[in-house]
């Protein structure tokens, strides 16, 4: 291509939308990771990760944890068992952690997020007949 027809990107500052340039809006990360948290931080974490989570109105929410003693997951699953933001949680599937990882629905009025079948696949929701 002749440096006539190439173009350079725009500055950020001249984009349309630029990650910074939204005004009051925060983007929620989906996962908290707790590797080298002691306990209480951990506890602190998880408590405000699951509040941000709710407040953007995400259905899941992803805790890793890691393997390590088992301190931080019991500590994890404690912690969600209490939570009323929480509908259930569970481990993450062998791809994407295993027992490392919890994976928390939270919970909007009662009514589950997802419908599932009796195997805890996902599955979409049938259309209305007319």
């Amino acid at each position: 291509m002749s440096p006539r027809r190439r173009r350079r990107p725009k500055p950020a500052s001249e984009q349309s939308w630029a990650p910074g340039s939204s005004r009051g809006i925060d983007p929620v990360e989906i996962e908290i990771d707790l590797h080298g948290m002691r306990a209480y931080e951990a506890e602190s974490s998880i408590k405000i990760h699951l509040q941000r989570c709710h407040n953007a109105r995400l259905h899941i929410a992803r805790i890793n944890h890691g393997h390590g003693t088992g301190v931080l997951k019991q500590l994890t699953r404690d912690t969600l068992t209490k939570s009323d933001l929480v509908v259930r949680h569970y481990p993450a599937s062998y791809g994407d952690g295993g027992d490392g990882v919890t994976i928390a629905e939270l919970n909007y009025g009662g009514h589950k997020a997802y419908n599932r079948r009796a195997n805890n696949s996902i599955v979409p929701s049938a259309l209305p007949r007319k």
